[in-house]
């Protein structure tokens, strides 16, 4: 029997809503031999997911999920995979974009108490289990109220760009996010490109050490998912996969290993891995 991973999911660490141990834990009871814990802008997650990996024997790809804008209105996600989560420069980065997260939830909740939905900050802060905060618990603070039935409509009707409590997000470029990744000794890999459309932007970010992409994705059409895989390998990329698993209470999403790709993508990763290392240790010889 093939062996899968899930190379996509979330935690309590971000937005998810099953903690570290009990993804790795789902993705033990999917029969999954890997899974990568990419939370939104954290790497809190990490240490407890590797801990729970051993015990559940269970491949853990330490990874993130960084939030950057396209050409000041297009949201791109970069993922990063098998990252040195103790890498002193991303954990600064990333406590930079951490800040900017919670103030910029504070700044929606105004909003929506200036619009007369009774949500307080300190409820939002609490859904977050002490993780990094983002719209889905401002949108579970919504529902909570009773303003809305579910998240995806406190999102329609509240949060998305245009609506009454819709704020910015701190601006990080695809350049950047990628930068981030790498430096901290990881694979840089665009998220739902499919869901994207910006071939364009992908081309770009190969020149700045991008070497994969996820071209499987719940939200992404079989079509979709053929043309970038063709992509993909015309490209030299490698072609990741996930579920994208929050785990929603009450809403139908996605679970752990719904959808997965085989082990061998992990071993591509690894052999990347390998490979970026091998150059840099030439590099250091060189210029020695």
């Amino acid at each position: 029997m093939e062996q899968r991973a899930d190379l996509h999911t979330h935690t309590t660490a971000s937005d998810g809503c099953l903690t570290p141990s009990q993804v790795v834990e789902a993705a033990h009871k999917a029969g999954l031999a890997a899974v990568g814990i990419t939370d939104h802008d954290t790497i809190d997650g990490i240490d407890e997911a590797l801990v729970a990996g051993d015990a559940f024997g269970v491949e853990v790809v330490p990874g993130v999920e960084i939030s950057t804008i396209y050409h000041e209105r297009t949201e791109v996600h970069i993922l990063g995979y098998f990252i040195d989560h103790t890498n002193p420069v991303l954990i600064e980065q990333l406590s930079v974009l951490r800040n900017a997260r919670w103030n910029r939830a504070r700044l929606m909740v105004e909003k929506l108490n200036a619009a007369g939905v009774p949500v307080e900050f300190d409820r939002v802060v609490e859904l977050s289990h002490g993780g990094v905060i983002g719209r889905p618990h401002v949108a579970r603070a919504i529902c909570e109220v009773g303003a809305v039935y579910s998240v995806d409509a406190a999102f329609g009707r509240f949060l998305l760009e245009g609506c009454v409590a819709y704020v910015p997000r701190y601006k990080v470029t695809p350049e950047e996010a990628v930068g981030m990744v790498t430096q901290a000794g990881g694979i840089a890999c665009c998220a739902h490109v499919a869901k994207l459309k910006r071939d364009e932007l992908l081309v770009q970010l190969i020149n700045h050490g991008l070497q994969a992409i996820e071209v499987r994705h719940p939200d992404h059409s079989s079509a979709g998912t053929k043309f970038y895989r063709r992509f993909a390998k015309t490209r030299g990329l490698i072609a990741t996969g996930g579920s994208d698993a929050h785990c929603y209470a009450r809403d139908v999403r996605p679970g752990v290993g719904d959808v997965t790709v085989s082990y061998e993508v992990v071993n591509e990763l690894k052999s990347a891995l390998r490979q970026f290392d091998d150059c840099n240790i030439a590099t250091d010889e060189f210029e020695e």
